[in-house]
């Protein structure tokens, strides 16, 4: 025990785990392109994802991953109109879209007879704090992924060093009473979060095998 702890101990030294090399966004910061939709609902009193009565007429939006209560600048590049949100809501679920707006704020870049529009979404405003109700992963606009826990600390070590070589920030723990070490991917802003689990799908970690917690903002 004593000299498996030791080897992790030096693992830890030799190949540090690494905050996020890109610094948090500046407001101003186009942070997405790609198709944006709108969206509504039939059903009285229907929740958004971070607990609030959906409303149509609310300049709001739902997005796949970042913080709520964020507000971004929805600009329509066919026409140059733009309209800003604030996410509240989780979503699109449609291969290609990357925000769903409600009908009044699709209305504002005159998105709703086509129902979909090329946009650019520019960061204005993001809380701190997220605006849920609910305290789950990413809700904090950060995410740490655990990727496995092993027994062997050579098999961890490999795996280790595919997420360093891959870019990615691996960290390695001892689990308590346990000769087990355990590898997460720690650090992820929201707004990178798809692009790493591309990565660690690239890598065999299925989405369906790992586990997604909410981490605290490291530059804070």
């Amino acid at each position: 025990m004593k000299r498996l702890t030791a080897l992790l101990i030096l693992l830890l030294l030799v190949f540090p785990a690494l905050y996020a090399e890109d610094a948090p966004l500046e407001p101003g910061t186009v942070i997405e392109k790609g198709i944006a939709s709108w969206y509504t609902t039939d059903k009285s009193e229907s929740l958004t994802a971070n607990g609030e009565t959906f409303d149509p007429n609310s300049l709001s939006a739902a997005h796949k991953s970042l913080k709520f209560g964020t507000i971004v600048r929805v600009t329509n590049t066919v026409n140059g109109k733009s309209v800003d949100v604030r996410i509240n809501d989780r979503g699109p679920y449609v291969d290609g879209r990357i925000i769903d707006l409600t009908p009044a704020s699709a209305k504002q870049i005159d998105m709703l007879a086509s129902g979909i529009a090329p946009v650019d979404l520019t960061l204005i405003f993001e809380p701190e704090i997220p605006e849920s109700k609910y305290n789950r992963a990413g809700d904090t606009g950060w995410y740490q992924i655990q990727v496995g826990a092993y027994s062997s600390l050579l098999t961890a070590y490999a795996q280790y060093d595919r997420l360093l070589n891959a870019g990615l920030k691996p960290y390695a723990e001892l689990l308590p009473d346990s000769k087990a070490v355990r590898l997460t991917v720690r650090w992820i802003p929201a707004y990178q979060l798809e692009r790493t689990m591309k990565a660690l799908s690239a890598l065999g970690f299925a989405e369906k095998n790992v586990l997604k917690k909410s981490e605290a903002n490291p530059y804070r």
